[in-house]
This record gives C-alpha cells, sequence and structure tokens, in this order.
C-alpha cells in the first residue's frame, strides 16, 4: 500500500461511483461520484500485529487496560519508520467479485474490486464497492502464517494533499467543535475527536468530501493530522484478537462520499437511513424529564434519609413545574461504595424501602401523569459480591485469565446471550412489580476487552457491540412486557447504530460543546455563532426523528468530570437561564438534574427557580414538540435565533446570550406574530427589509405565528 504513484491507471465503475487506481500498486487515486463529484486522495489500511503497523505511520500503542470511555490515540509514527516500513505490505494484483463474494473473470458486472495485499505472515484484502451512491471500503485481513497474531488495533487512513486553496474540516455533532484549517495544524500533531466519531466533513478549493467510518462492533478513535503539504485522516477501531493461522478479521467500513455542489448533511441521513440506523418510532418522544434520587443529590452525598413512599411526596411539585418523566438513580441494593454500584438490581434497597414503598412512588407518579424511569447498571457486581460468585462465567477476562474489573466491578460482558436475556428478564420483572415505563441505561459504551468471548466473537466485540447489544436487550425488556418506552443510553457517542435502540440520545456531545466555548472565553456574539453552527450541524447530520436528552448538568457533572459545578455556579443563574430556555426551545427533550429548580436541595445558597422552570416547560407544552422541524438563523449578534415549523405553525425564538440588550434584524413576517414567552421590543415593517428586535441581558422572546 505504497506511496509511489503507480502508472497506468486503473479505472473501474459500480453504478454511479467509479474509482481510480494505479494499475501497478493498487493505491487509490480518487473516488467520483458520476453527476455529484470527486474526491482526489489515497487509502492505506493497516492493522496493530504484534506489536507493530505494517505501514509504519502509526505508533503501535497496547489498549490492554484502557478504561471503557476511552478511545485509541492517534500517534503518528516519526518520519524514518514510516519511510522505510511502508514497503512491508507488497501489492499482488485485483479480484474482481460478484454479489456473493466469488470472483469473476469477466471484466463487466462486477459487485465489487479487491485489491489484495501481503506481509510476513498477513494477507490484506480491499474490498471497493458501493452503497447507494457512496463508495464503500472494506478490509479483510488472514493470518496466513502458521503462528497465532496478536492483533491490537486496525485503521483506516486516508490522505490528501492540502491544495493551493487550504482545506477545511469539522467533526459534525462531536468535539472538538471548531472548523479546522488544515494549514493551520502544527505539522504531525493530531487534532483527536472527543467522542466516536463516523463523520469528518472536508472542504478544499471546490470539491467537498464526507468522510464516514462506521464499526459496529468496537469503538474507535479519529484524528486528522497535518504533514508538510498531506492531510492525513485517521480512524482507528480498537479491534483486539488472538488471530489463528487460516482465521479471517474484517472490521468497520468507510464511506466515501464527494458532494460537489450539494447538501452534505443530506447524503449523511440518506446512508444512515439506507443502513437502518433510525430511531425507533413506538417509544416516548416528547416531554422534559428529571433526574433525582430519594436521598438528594450526588453533589450534596445524598443527605436526605427517606424512603420511596415518602420521596413520592414531591411528586405534585415536580408534575406542577412541567415534569413528564422521572429517571431515578439506582435504588438497587448496593454497599456503602455507592448507589452506582450495585450488589443485586432485583433487590431493592432497604435504604429506600421495600416493594410495598416503590410501588406506592410509581402509582402515585402515574396517577399524575408521569412515567418512571429506573437506571440500570449493567457492568457487573463486585467480584465477590454473590452475583459477582454466582455469575462469574459472565464476566470478561484479561489476556493473562484474570477478570476484567472497572469501577471496582466486574465486567460483564455484554455480548454474552445469558447475560442479555438475565437483563431482558429482569425488565421484565419490575415492569410486572413497580410498573416501570423505561430507562437509562448507566455505561451502555459497552465493556472491557473479553479474552474468553462467547461464541464466534472476538474479544474487543464486548466493547461497542456489547454496548449495543445492552441497550436493545433492555428496551427489549419493555417492549414485551407491554410498555411505550422511554430508554436512554449513557452513549455519549454520536454512533449512529445505536439509534434503533435509543428512544432520547443522551446528548454529552452539546454539554462538553458549551464546556470547550467556556473554557476558550469566546466574546458573546462569538459564542452565539459557533454555537448555531455546531447546533445546525449536529440536527443536519442525524436522521430526522432522533430525540436528543438536552442538559447543563447531570449526576456526574456536577461532582467529578468537566466542570464539576452547577449551571447557576458556573454560567451565573441569568446565563444558565437563558441556556435553559434555549436547551427546552430546540429539538429534544430538557433535562433537569435535581436541585436545578432550588439550590437548597444540594444544601447550598442560591437561586429557586421553580416559577421560571414552570412557565418555561408550560410555554413548551402549548407551543413546541418534536414534530416541528428546526431552522437556524445567524445573526451576527450574541442573539441565537431560529425557527420551529410544523406544517402552517412557526415559531420564532431568539436567544440572548449577552450581558447587555442586543438589538438583531428579523424577519417581516414577524409582524404577524404575537410574543407567547420572554419579551422583546420589536419593530417590523411589511416588506423585505423586515426590521428589528431588541431583546435584554441574557433575555428571549418566542413568537407565534
Amino acid at each position: 500500500m505504497g506511496d509511489s504513484i503507480g502508472l497506468p491507471l486503473k479505472h473501474w465503475a459500480c453504478g454511479d461511483v467509479v474509482y481510480t487506481f494505479g494499475e501497478e500498486d493498487g493505491r487509490l487515486h480518487a473516488v467520483q461520484v458520476r453527476g455529484r463529484g470527486v474526491w482526489h486522495g489515497d487509502l492505506s489500511l493497516d492493522i496493530g500485529a504484534d506489536g507493530t503497523y505494517g505501514t509504519g505511520r502509526l505508533a503501535w500503542h497496547s489498549f490492554e487496560g484502557a478504561n471503557t470511555w476511552e478511545l485509541p490515540r492517534i500517534v503518528p509514527a516519526d518520519g524514518e519508520g514510516a519511510e522505510s516500513a511502508e514497503s512491508r505490505w507488497q501489492f499482488v494484483g485485483w479480484d474482481e467479485q460478484d454479489a456473493e463474494g466469488n470472483s469473476r473473470e469477466s471484466v463487466g458486472g462486477a459487485a465489487s474490486l479487491v485489491a489484495r495485499y501481503r506481509n510476513a505472515g498477513l494477507s490484506l484484502s480491499v474490498c471497493y464497492s458501493t452503497f447507494g451512491a457512496n463508495a464503500a471500503i472494506d478490509a479483510v485481513f488472514e493470518n496466513t502464517g502458521t503462528e497465532i497474531v496478536y492483533v491490537n488495533g486496525v485503521a483506516f487512513m486516508a490522505s490528501q494533499r492540502l491544495g493551493s486553496e487550504g482545506t477545511e474540516f469539522d467533526f459534525p455533532g462531536n468535539v472538538p467543535y471548531k472548523v479546522f484549517d488544515a494549514s493551520a495544524l502544527d505539522d504531525r500533531s493530531p487534532v483527536e475527536t472527543g467522542l466516536v466519531n463516523p463523520v469528518i466533513k472536508l472542504k478544499s478549493s471546490v470539491e467537498r468530501t464526507n468522510l464516514i467510518f462506521v464499526d459496529e462492533e468496537e469503538k474507535w478513535g479519529t484524528g486528522v493530522y497535518r504533514d508538510g503539504e498531506t492531510l492525513h485522516l485517521v480512524n482507528l477501531a480498537a479491534v483486539e484478537a488472538n488471530l489463528a493461522p487460516g482465521e479471517k478479521l474484517a472490521c468497520g467500513t468507510l464511506y466515501i462520499q464527494p458532494v460537489g455542489s450539494g447538501d452534505p448533511f443530506e447524503l449523511i441521513r440518506e446512508l444512515y437511513i439506507g443502513k437502518g440506523w433510525v430511531p425507533p418510532t413506538d417509544g416516548h418522544r416528547e416531554g422534559v424529564l428529571y433526574s433525582c434520587h430519594p436521598h438528594g443529590t450526588m453533589d450534596s452525598d445524598f443527605p436526605i434519609k427517606r424512603d420511596m413512599a415518602a420521596f413520592a411526596d414531591e411528586l405534585p411539585a415536580l408534575r406542577d413545574m412541567g415534569i413528564d418523566h422521572v429517571w431515578v438513580l439506582p435504588i438497587f441494593e448496593h454497599l456503602e461504595r455507592g448507589v452506582y454500584h450495585p450488589t443485586d438490581q432485583r433487590i431493592v434497597d432497604e435504604r429506600y424501602g421495600d416493594d410495598r414503598a416503590v410501588e406506592t412512588f410509581s402509582r402515585k407518579l402515574h396517577e399524575l401523569g408521569m412515567t418512571l424511569l429506573f437506571d440500570y447498571v449493567p457492568h457487573g457486581p463486585e467480584l465477590e459480591d454473590p452475583l459477582g460468585i454466582e455469575f462469574r462465567r459472565w464476566a470478561s477476562l484479561r489476556r493473562d485469565g484474570n477478570p476484567q474489573i472497572e469501577w471496582n466491578c466486574l465486567s460483564f460482558d455484554m455480548t454474552n446471550p445469558e447475560y442479555l436475556e438475565y437483563t431482558k428478564e429482569l425488565v421484565k420483572e419490575h415492569v410486572r412489580r413497580f410498573d416501570v415505563d423505561g430507562a437509562r441505561i448507566d455505561c451502555a459504551m459497552g465493556g472491557l476487552t473479553n479474552w474468553r468471548p462467547y461464541g464466534t466473537n472476538r474479544p474487543s466485540n464486548s466493547n461497542l457491540k456489547g454496548g449495543i447489544e445492552i441497550s436493545k436487550a433492555i428496551r427489549d425488556g419493555f417492549l414485551e412486557a407491554g410498555k411505550k418506552p422511554l430508554s436512554t443510553p449513557e452513549n455519549f457517542n454520536p454512533v449512529p447504530a445505536y439509534a434503533p435502540y435509543t428512544d432520547v440520545f443522551y446528548d454529552m456531545a452539546l454539554y462538553r460543546v458549551f464546556f470547550e466555548m467556556e473554557a476558550e472565553g469566546l466574546v458573546p456574539a462569538d459564542f452565539a455563532r459557533e454555537l448555531t453552527r455546531w447546533l445546525e450541524a449536529e440536527m443536519l447530520s442525524t436522521v430526522p426523528g432522533y430525540v436528543k436528552l438536552r442538559f447543563l448538568g447531570n449526576h456526574d457533572t456536577v461532582t467529578w468530570v468537566w466542570n464539576k459545578s452547577r449551571a447557576t455556579a458556573w454560567y451565573g443563574e441569568e446565563r444558565a437561564k437563558a441556556l435553559w430556555v434555549l436547551l427546552s426551545c430546540i429539538d429534544g427533550i430538557p433535562m433537569l438534574y435535581q436541585g436545578d429548580e432550588d439550590a437548597s436541595i444540594y444544601l447550598k445558597e442560591g437561586p429557586v427557580l421553580r416559577d421560571f422552570f414552570r412557565e418555561l416547560f408550560q410555554m413548551r407544552r402549548q407551543y413546541l414538540n418534536n414534530d416541528f422541524t428546526t431552522e437556524y438563523e445567524y445573526t451576527g449578534t450574541p442573539v441565537v435565533a431560529f425557527w420551529r415549523k410544523n406544517g402552517a405553525d412557526a415559531r420564532f425564538i431568539a436567544v440572548n446570550l449577552s450581558n447587555e440588550p442586543v438589538t438583531f434584524a428579523v424577519p417581516a413576517s414577524l409582524i404577524e406574530a404575537a410574543i407567547v414567552y420572554g419579551a422583546a421590543e420589536t419593530n417590523v415593517v411589511a416588506d423585505e427589509s423586515g426590521g428589528s428586535a431588541t431583546i435584554g441581558a441574557y433575555g428571549s422572546a418566542v413568537w407565534s405565528i
């Protein structure tokens, strides 16, 4: 898979997709989609085998000991190693195949073109095909030697020239939030995504391209770096396996979408829909969610010693404030180590009462028209807990044969069908006992690598594949019990393969965008512009109907991660309120963490915001829902503005993120609109010039047409 120019060129077409290669070295030169556009670049595939990468482009590092949330790092190898090692993969030749993967001798009608390579003890088949009007590239590695190969990482490495007019790239719906100028990057210093990343969006002169990588079995890291005048775009999957002689390994697919003058986001959505990565339609997708615990908040160390029956006394006030869904942090049997270390999730801890107390809470909640979510913790119990002893066979093992431990708990393999069935039956039992409606699923990104994998799984299937399968099992439990579910897996990553089992996406990415922009000290106008751009990109890069959970804090962020603070303390009360208005008016479901409405709940002095939230959520219930589309406006001011539309109904929302009044342009259609929330001074005329509106410091306004 060398970098030398191989001539003559080889062109291969499948539908509207045309690939161009070097005939003699197999190197990819370009991907064209007829009538749309072209991407000029090349591609290298590589595998971390026995402590090294064959191409020498990446520095090898072990994934052993990494936590479930840690992603593979993109670390370029030193220049000399990369140059001398490149020749290790030797091009063998071409093979055309039909849809079943059988070789064809004829030139025409093939479903895929395979470039074959070999390296000491390994072979590589790079399969070029199409999915719709997308170039689709897969890789299969085979152990052709006589010894087991230790696999640690599979890399898809695309490269392109920067070009005289420069290249921009960004990661829609992910962090870092910025649009990067590739020429401004430090040489060989990758920009890495904070979350598992499917899409790199590129713009080079007149060429625009989406590179989309998806592995439905492992997490992966994404990094982009400049090496002189070449830009490298790397996806490194956290594949771990012992590849036996004669055994094959496939991992992920890279889709290349030349965009041309079209809409880059439309192509992303079409691909996701075509692959079936779409959200369910039989669950809850409206309302306001409240996260809480009978003993109070995590940042006050759970000081309120009451059972669930007593906690039910709080429910009328929550319903009056506009809460529809109540997520209760774990109330299962646990020791002093904490609520997220349950010993047995079948048992209600006596500190929170018995079954009757939970039944009372559930009954009163449902009488008020709310839904109840339990917080499931599927990572496993501690080593010597009774369940940890009884079901030790479900625990993932390290390479040395010892159990994998995270959070001082066994890491259960979430792909094990016994454990999946156990978990599904647990959910159904809770529905019978407590009339539970849905779930927040802790650690739903999967577990640690299991070197004693189940069936045909490879060791690393226990991470992302495990997260998807446990999310499906829990949601299926509610469906089989006859419930209309609300399931929100704690999967921070915008991985499209989770969508079919996710009623509400746990949008930690947006929280981290707020954190990053705040840390950079952006002035209000820049903050508003960048936030608008990011929100628009997140919305457009996901399929319609994918509902997102919007929050300024949760039990983790107020205690030990990121800002480790309440929103009103971090942003100030008025700015936090402006952001809560924004989160309640864009698409999605807003969430409060217990105490957001009253600081005394977490034993601090601070604002009481019950009336604020009551008015806000009442307006939201009356004038907005997730059937409304969203269209963002760029005001050039500290005001974030957008339309929400549903047929003839339209709302125009504006939120000032500055501590000073701001005047901004508004459309002429507001002349017929009424302000139904907030306040603004408007001067609108009925012609194309529209008019202006002025909103006070950290103020907001919602117009209804």
